[in-house]
C-alpha cells in the first residue's frame, strides 16, 4: 500500500470554503463616489457612500442610513471596544464619538483630538489607543470616555499605522519611522536600527506570528525578529506585488492587498489564517482594479469597498463559512498523537471501515486521495509543513472532517 504523509489534529474545526464574491450594496443610495467599510460593533457593520452614513445588521444584504457624530463629516474609521462604537473623524473640533446602540444616537468623548485627522484605532488590554495626522497617539484607560495625548518621546505626531506585539505597541510615522511603547504608551522609543534614513515614511507595520514587517512608501521593506528592537532588509514575497496597499488583521485572520502592475497581473487579496503558513488568494471575481479598497471581516463574511477611483461598485462580500457539514460524535475516530512529526495512529472505536481519505490544502485543492485503507496508521514526509483538511469516509458513507497539521518536530 502506498503511505500518506499527513497529521491529522483531533480537534474538529471549520475549514474554509470560499464563495465567489456578490455585491452587497442594496439601500445605500448613491455609489458614484465609491464607498469605504468603516467598522463594526458586535452587531453591525458600518459603511459610508456619497457624503452618507449606513449600517446593517444582516451582512450586507440591506444597508439603512443613519446620522454620522457630525452631520455631513462621514468618518474615517471606526472600532468596536468596551461594548461601544468608537468612530474617528477628519474634523476642526472633536475627532472622536462613540454610539452605544448602533448609530442611532452619539457622543463625543472627553479629552480626545481635535482638528486632526484620526487614522484608526488599536486595542491593547484595557486601553484603546487612537492614531492621528497631526496629534501623534490617544489613549484611554475607562473604555474610551476620557482621553489623553500619550506623546512621551514620540517625536514624530504623524502616526498612519499602528500594531501591537508581545504586549507592546507599535507606531508607524510619516518620516519618523518606527516608535516602540513597553509601557502601554506612556513613553515611546524610536527604533529605527538597520532601516535606511531614506525609509522612514512608514505606509504598514504589521504583525505576523512572532515577526514585525514594515513598508516603507518608496518601497523599503524591512522584517524584525526581535520585537522591533532592530530591523533587516526583507525580500517581500510575489503575492506582495510592488507593494501592500492594505494591510488588515480580524483576529486570527491577516488580509493583505498588493498591487500588480505587470502584464497579466490584477490587484489581490490574499489571506492567512494561521499566521503565514498558508496564505491563499481570495481575489477570484473581484474588478480588475481594488483601487485601495478597505477589507473588514465581519460575522463569517469578509467585505471589500471600492472608493472612487472604481465608481459605482460599492461592496463586495464574500461568505468564510463552511458548507462542509461536520460528525457530531467525533469519537468514532480517535487519532493520536497529536501534534504529529512523522507517523500518527487512528483507532476506528465504530463498527464502519474507513473506505477512504482524502486530503486537501488550504486553497481546496485535492493533495492526496488513499481508498480502501488496511492499516491504522499513516506516515508524513513528502507534504511540506501547514494546516490542511481532510475528509474521512466510511463505509456507510459517512464522512468526518477534521483538520490536519504537519509539522518538523515537537
Amino acid at each position: 500500500m502506498r503511505k500518506i504523509y499527513i497529521i491529522f489534529l483531533i480537534v474538529l474545526t471549520t475549514s474554509n470554503c470560499f464563495a465567489q464574491w456578490s455585491q452587497t450594496n442594496n439601500g445605500i443610495a448613491n455609489l458614484s463616489l465609491g464607498a469605504t467599510l468603516l467598522g463594526y460593533s458586535d452587531s453591525h457593520l458600518f459603511s459610508g457612500a456619497a457624503g452618507k452614513m449606513y449600517k446593517t445588521n444582516d451582512n450586507g444584504n440591506n444597508w439603512s442610513e443613519i446620522q454620522p457624530p457630525v452631520t455631513g463629516n462621514i468618518p474615517e474609521c471606526g472600532y468596536n471596544f468596551s461594548n461601544k462604537y468608537f468612530a474617528g473623524l477628519n474634523a476642526s473640533t472633536d475627532c472622536i464619538f462613540y454610539s452605544e446602540d448602533n448609530g442611532t444616537s452619539w457622543k463625543s468623548v472627553s479629552g480626545g483630538p481635535t482638528t486632526t485627522v484620526v487614522r484608526g484605532f488599536i486595542g491593547l488590554s484595557e486601553n484603546i489607543f487612537a492614531y492621528t495626522s497631526s496629534k501623534g497617539v490617544y489613549k484611554s484607560t475607562d473604555g474610551g470616555l476620557n482621553w489623553s495625548a500619550a506623546n512621551a518621546g514620540l517625536t514624530n505626531l504623524n502616526v498612519i499605522y499602528m500594531t501591537t506585539l508581545n504586549s507592546k505597541i507599535y507606531a508607524g510615522t510619516i518620516g519618523g519611522g518606527v516608535f516602540i511603547s513597553t509601557d502601554t504608551g506612556v513613553n515611546w522609543t524610536q527604533s529605527n536600527s538597520g532601516i535606511a534614513s531614506s525609509d522612514l515614511n512608514t505606509t504598514f507595520i504589521w504583525q505576523l506570528g512572532t515577526k514585525l514587517y514594515y513598508v516603507d512608501q518608496g518601497g523599503g521593506s524591512y522584517v524584525s525578529v526581535n520585537d522591533g528592537n532592530s530591523w533587516t532588509s526583507w525580500v517581500k514575497p510575489a503575492m506582495y506585488g510592488l507593494s501592500p496597499v492594505e494591510i488588515s488583521r480580524h483576529k486570527g485572520n491577516l488580509y493583505v492587498k498588493s498591487r500588480h502592475y505587470a502584464a497579466g497581473l490584477k490587484d489581490s487579496v490574499y489571506m492567512t489564517g494561521n499566521e503565514g503558513v498558508n496564505w491563499k488568494n481570495i481575489t477570484d471575481n473581484l474588478p480588475l482594479n481594488l483601487n485601495w479598497s478597505r477589507i473588514t471581516e465581519f460575522n463569517g463574511n469578509v467585505f471589500v469597498a471600492f472608493n472612487m477611483m472604481s465608481p459605482n461598485l460599492g461592496i463586495y462580500r464574500k461568505s468564510l463559512t463552511t458548507s462542509i457539514s461536520y460528525n457530531t460524535k467525533p469519537e468514532l475516530i480517535k487519532i493520536y498523537p497529536n501534534p504529529f512529526v512523522d507517523k500518527i495512529t487512528f483507532n476506528n472505536t465504530g463498527n464502519q471501515r474507513i473506505i477512504k481519505i482524502s486530503i486537501r490544502d488550504i486553497q481546496g485543492k485535492t493533495i492526496l486521495t488513499e481508498s480502501n485503507l488496511n492499516e491504522n496508521f499513516l506516515y508524513s514526509g513528502d507534504i511540506k509543513n501547514g494546516v490542511y483538511f481532510a475528509e474521512i469516509m466510511l463505509e456507510n458513507k459517512q464522512k468526518i472532517h477534521q483538520k490536519l497539521i504537519k509539522v518538523s518536530e515537537y
